[in-house]
């Protein structure tokens, strides 16, 4: 792909895309296998991001980084302060240089206030101003507006046309299509590792660049083998008006045994949170769940497993493994009470019981002593499924269960899932990527800023999942 000397270029695809990827190698994050890299017609070889920000080339990711107990200005002159020939830190030309760019850009900045007291959109603000202090001439926005209000999206977009104007080219990478035909002047489409088109903005309209981000609709290639399933008529889970700010705004369902209720969404739409709450891992602020009818409150995740409800976390590594435990001890720890006598853990029943884990859910593992920290994400994955597995739920939410593995083990998981439902037990599968959503669910809704948005029954197009999304989310 090109990208032109003062141009806005978005950079669209499906989660999974490649995106992040492709950022990451581009600044030297990820070492590339193959190709060439060009900036300012000269070939680039950056072995870090820092290198890049060195040659001009800045990214200001979705997750701001800056440090925030620092000052507006010291982030921003952080690793470019001004001296006196004595060698001491020249604050007064530092500060004169902050108020030239500021004024020039219309940035309104406390320079003295530490950025942890900042809002959101004021802190992406400081990120483009210690770009532009670094001379920066082109800046890659990963996600920019999420998390912003109407106002300081439309106040970022303004600073992005004068960026433009002094000739800083913008590579803009976002899930809503709403903001690509408002700001970028070309777009560039990947799926699946691969850039599919790049198009002036001007020359398509969304339903081409959707067509180009999920392929063609082809029902039938998304009809999971446990289509012939029996689902109960009667729900086993009610959440009726659920509320806890920001994330989630009254959200009301109900899901069956045997069924896999597919819940999908751009990030930040608050699935993590929904999630969490109906866990007891974070406090309802409104709204009540019915567990078989029967009003609960959960005070703590463990009143939850009680009532046979189990969370799979979103991210694995920080809340569902311990890396440097057996495997065997992360799969029993939430159950440890069944392989004790008197206080003492049988290390032979636990044993036992992992293997038959380890079988029926084809962990790859030298044993059930292996640290799991020395897993592959995709057994990685299974053993934390196992883990909650050994509660017996009757509901399994899946948080993002598929994050950074492989397409094979993708596909195990699909089957776990599948092979659950079979025996009775509600799956709620929550993830931000639509095709494998379509792919496993019996019913899907769309989560959109905290709220449902829409509901799609199996053997819905990938495509007309995407539009409701990007329909709710522009």
């Amino acid at each position: 792909m090109e990208i032109y000397q003062d141009e806005v270029h978005a950079l669209v695809g499906e989660n999974g895309a490649g995106k992040s990827t492709l950022i990451k190698v581009l600044v030297g994050a990820y070492k590339r296998n193959s190709g060439e890299i060009h900036f300012n017609n000269q070939k680039a070889e950056f072995d870090s991001p820092a290198q890049a920000f060195q040659n001009g080339i800045n990214v200001i990711y979705q997750e701001n980084s800056l440090i925030p107990q620092l000052t507006v200005i010291q982030n921003i002159f952080l690793g470019a302060e001004r001296f006196t020939p004595l060698g001491l830190i020249d604050e007064k030309k530092i500060y004169q240089e902050y108020l030239s760019i500021s004024e020039k850009l219309g940035f309104e900045l406390p320079p003295h206030e530490e950025v942890r007291n900042l809002g959101v959109a004021e802190q992406k603000l400081v990120e483009i101003l210690k770009a532009l202090i670094h001379k920066t001439k082109f800046i890659i926005m990963d996600e920019p507006t999420a998390s912003l209000s109407e106002n300081e999206i439309e106040h970022l977009f303004r600073i992005i046309s004068e960026l433009k104007s002094n000739h800083i080219s913008i590579l803009y990478i976002t899930h809503i299509l709403g903001e690509v035909f408002r700001i970028a002047d070309r777009i560039t489409v990947l799926r699946d590792g691969k850039k599919i088109k790049t198009v002036f903005t001007k020359e398509v309209n969304r339903d081409e660049v959707i067509t180009m981000m999920v392929g063609e609709s082809l029902i039938n290639a998304y009809i999971s083998p446990t289509t012939g399933r029996k689902k109960s008529q009667q729900p086993i889970l009610k959440v009726e008006n659920l509320r806890r700010k920001p994330r989630v705004n009254g959200v009301s369902f109900e899901a069956s045994p045997g069924e896999v209720l597919g819940i999908t969404g751009l990030m930040g739409a608050g699935k993590t949170e929904l999630s969490r709450l109906i866990f007891g891992a974070d406090k309802l602020e409104g709204g009540q769940i019915l567990v078989n009818d029967k009003s609960v409150r959960f005070h703590s995740p463990l009143d939850a497993v009680n009532q046979g409800i189990s969370l799979v976390p979103e991210d694995r590594k920080k809340d569902a493994l311990v890396l440097m435990l057996e495997l065997y001890k992360n799969i029993t720890l939430p159950t440890l009470a069944q392989f004790a006598n008197k206080g003492v853990i049988s290390s032979g029943k636990e044993f036992d019981i992992t293997i038959q884990y380890i079988k029926k859910l084809d962990i790859k593992t030298s044993g059930v002593n292996q640290v799991v920290k020395y897993l592959s994400g995709g057994n990685q994955q299974k053993v934390a499924i196992s883990k909650w597995l050994q509660t017996e739920p009757k509901v399994l939410i899946l948080d993002e269960p598929t994050r950074g593995i492989d397409v094979n083990a993708k596909v195990e998981i699909y089957n776990i899932v599948g092979k659950l439902a079979e025996s009775g037990v509600c799956v709620i599968f929550v993830s931000s990527e639509v095709s494998e959503v379509v792919k496993v669910s019996d019913r899907i809704l769309v989560l959109s800023h905290g709220k449902i948005s829409g509901e799609f029954k199996r053997g819905v197009s990938q495509e007309e999942i995407m539009r409701m999304i990007l329909q709710a989310d522009k």
